[in-house]
């Protein structure tokens, strides 16, 4: 059911490195699930960082054919806010483990750089791995991209949605060491490179051992 968080998933956070990503236009994220999401995960972890995803929120906005970047620009620096506030209100403060973050936590780091350009690369020269994105991408241009921007145009934005989203997954939690991953639902592309092909994840990420944990915050019955 919309909105309902299962069983005792504090459970998971006890004493972990949170990753928690929130989309910038997700309704799902209602008062009452952020105050239990505080309450459940954040508050018995051992740190957490709320990552508002302002750079994915300007390439939706790009992927429903929006051009007025400007007006694009002051869209999300308005919604920032309200997220922060939101986040204020329902007693954030309260927690010294959280942090909010955005995009710029990582754009410039090296690290996230060269994992985005890896993880680019190799998409390009694996047939497979092209084959899965691709499929992804154009179940999502069916679900998102046909009122927005031409098919071609939509399809290049999502496909480079996907690589930045997973990208941004596998540096916050093979990276930066926030390692348990709390989402609505399952993450698509980043889960199938888990299950697949993780001798890989290794090679982009430079680990010995994947260490990231992903936990849904939606029932799945």
């Amino acid at each position: 059911m919309e909105g309902i968080i299962g069983p005792a998933p504090h459970e998971s956070a006890k004493g972990a490195n949170l990753f928690i990503p929130i989309s910038l236009g997700n309704h799902y994220y209602s008062s009452i699930v952020l105050r239990n999401l505080i309450d459940d995960f954040i508050s018995p972890s051992n740190r957490s960082i709320i990552f508002l995803c302002d750079r994915l929120r300007f390439l939706s906005y790009l992927i429903r054919g929006e051009t007025d970047l400007q007006r694009i620009t002051l869209n999300i620096k308005g919604q920032m806010a309200q997220w922060t506030q939101t986040l204020l209100n329902l007693g954030i403060r309260s927690c010294p483990n959280a942090s909010i973050a955005d995009w710029s936590f990582c754009q410039d780091d090296s690290r996230y750089i060269r994992l985005l350009s890896n993880l680019q690369q190799f998409v390009k020269d694996d047939v497979t791995v092209r084959g899965e994105l691709n499929d992804h991408v154009n179940r999502l241009v069916d679900v998102h991209g046909r009122k927005g921007a031409s098919t071609t145009r939509c399809a290049e934005l999502q496909f480079e949605f996907v690589t930045e989203e997973s990208a941004l997954s596998l540096y916050m939690t093979e990276i930066r060491g926030y390692n348990v991953e709390v989402y609505r639902r399952g993450m698509g592309f980043v889960d199938y490179l888990y299950a697949r092909r993780s001798a890989d994840l290794l090679t982009l990420t430079g680990n010995l051992v994947l260490n990231r944990k992903f936990v849904p915050l939606e029932r799945c019955d």
